[in-house]
């Protein structure tokens, strides 16, 4: 979802199901999540692992996941946040 393209009917339905919602549905779920799993296979890629089951028992593959879904999830939830107010401000401040 972009700003700029949101209607005044979106943006209703959007603040009405909240922002804890929507931070946790674009900033944890649709940009933290699958930034770690990219930012995972990138890594294990570059140091030439391979992809089997044993790298579900690596501790060291799950602390660096954890890790960076912590990070990325927190870019996240403030970009989600940044987006929010930019809504807010572009339908509040125009009734």
């Amino acid at each position: 979802m972009r700003v700029g393209n949101t209607t005044r009917e979106e943006w209703e339905e959007i603040k009405a199901a909240g922002r804890t919602r929507y931070l946790l549905l674009f900033g944890v779920a649709g940009r933290g999540i699958p930034m770690a799993v990219i930012f995972l296979v990138v890594f294990l890629f570059l140091e030439g692992r391979s992809f089997d089951a044993s790298l579900l028992r690596a501790t060291d593959v799950w602390l660096r996941f954890g890790a960076a879904a912590i990070l990325f999830s927190l870019g996240g939830i403030a970009s989600s946040y940044a987006r929010w107010r930019a809504m807010e401000m572009r339908f509040e401040e125009g009734r």
